[in-house]
């Protein structure tokens, strides 16, 4: 369910149907316009937990424009946050027009890229249900033991 904070931060926030459409890699991996998020100071002053949950509309929004079916939660979480703040943009673009899809996949390619290209050598990936994720990389593998052989392969460049 949002928030207090997070509704305080949507409420002022109108349709614009001449806003400038938008890509973002992180959070979010997709694209968005820009009525649909507060400036950037606003946004950052406004707790993680609640941006959390403002970045989860998003999220469900990506799945009903990929035509996927939600989950309960997914669809409760929806349904209660339109019923909240009904004036909200993101609940006047639900369906994604042939002209937005092209940029909406490029962004998920870019965010998928993004992160193969950050994690993609990680010993271990963890995801929580929050969709936090901490990685572990191990930097002692195939290494060296002696001070002298690291020396060695760095400057053979292995």
């Amino acid at each position: 369910m949002l928030s207090d904070g997070a509704i305080d931060c949507l409420r002022p926030l109108t349709f614009d149907p001449d806003a400038e459409r938008l890509s973002c890699m992180i959070p979010m991996g997709g694209i968005y316009w820009a009525d649909e998020i507060p400036d950037f100071r606003t946004l950052m002053d406004v707790p993680k937990s609640d941006r959390d949950l403002i970045f989860r509309l998003f999220s469900i929004r990506f799945k009903l424009w990929a035509g996927d079916e939600l989950s309960d939660d997914d669809q409760s979480y929806w349904d209660n946050a339109q019923r909240l703040v009904p004036g909200y943009p993101v609940f006047h673009r639900v369906d994604i027009s042939d002209e937005d899809r092209a940029p909406q996949a490029a962004a998920e390619e870019d965010a998928m890229a993004g992160f193969e290209a950050l994690f993609g050598d990680a010993d271990e990936l963890t995801v929580n249900e929050a969709g936090s994720f901490n990685a572990t990389f191990d930097l002692t593998k195939d290494q060296p033991k002696s001070l002298w052989q690291r020396f060695l392969a760095w400057c053979r460049g292995t």
